[in-house]
């Protein structure tokens, strides 16, 4: 079942992440997968969802990273959202791709060096090198696309603006900018210019969700540095991830997979 997750407070910043779950519920065309983060040195699980006929091919593939919220594990949208990926490969809506589910613990996709949770560095510098060395991946920005929901949508957002160099598309439900510890995202004209022409972005938010503060100036800061961005209020949506994936879950997908 997809329920609604909260933002981390500074407190729950604080308290133990497990961060490899390899016991999760087996879903069809996922597998699960570890590593030893050096900059953290703990084992970090995550998901990967196998588009059908890659087991049989040489072809490389676009891949999509999803981003869960707080409270979440690898194992907690690698379900809903690789079954909305493959029904819509299989109804030939979108192509096929790769996706990823990372644990990002309660990190917010930072680092955090003081209590040795580097969630920005197990992202960028350990585990999408992995994912290019392990599966037949399209290694380039265009082939690269990053998501997530409320911190994972925050975070998402963050890491392409801040790394255009690595991703083409990047997709928020709920995404949590600036709130409970979690820091605004940049928006010098300077810092967003640089993505202009590199990365696409789409934002969705419920008008009763209170990760929706401070998305409206977000999005005309990013249309004033001709960004390519899409924004989406949902009418009577609260901080719940099934109302996303029922009212616009197709539409993320699509968003994220496109050529």
């Amino acid at each position: 079942m997809v329920t609604a997750d909260a933002i981390p407070s500074e407190g729950q910043q604080r308290r133990e992440v497990k961060w490899n779950n390899p016991d999760g519920p087996k879903i069809s065309g996922v597998e699960h997968g570890s590593f030893r983060s050096p900059s953290m040195e703990v084992e970090v699980g995550y998901n990967v969802y196998l588009p059908p006929g890659y087991a049989g091919g040489n072809t490389r593939y676009p891949v999509v990273y999803f981003l869960h919220g707080a409270g979440g594990n690898e194992n907690s949208d690698a379900g809903a959202f690789s079954g909305l990926v493959g029904k819509l490969i299989a109804q030939k809506q979108i192509p096929p791709v790769i996706c990823v589910f990372p644990n990002g613990g309660m990190s917010g996709y930072l680092d955090r060096p003081d209590r040795k949770v580097m969630g920005e560095t197990l992202i960028i510098k350990e585990l999408l090198p992995l994912i290019d060395r392990t599966y037949r991946t399209q290694p380039e920005a265009r082939g690269r696309r990053i998501g997530g929901f409320s911190m994972g949508g925050g975070g998402a957002i963050r890491l392409a603006l801040k790394y255009p160099e690595f991703f083409s598309a990047a997709g928020s439900w709920a995404g949590a900018f600036g709130l409970r510890g979690l820091p605004a995202l940049p928006t010098e004209p300077e810092t967003l210019r640089k993505v202009a022409g590199r990365v696409r972005m789409l934002l969705v938010v419920g008008d009763q969700d209170f990760t929706r503060q401070g998305q409206p100036e977000l999005v005309r800061s990013l249309e004033e540095a001709k960004v390519q961005v899409q924004f989406r209020l949902l009418e009577g949506v609260g901080h719940n991830l099934g109302l996303y994936h029922q009212r616009t879950g197709d539409e993320m997908v699509r968003f994220l997979a496109a050529e």
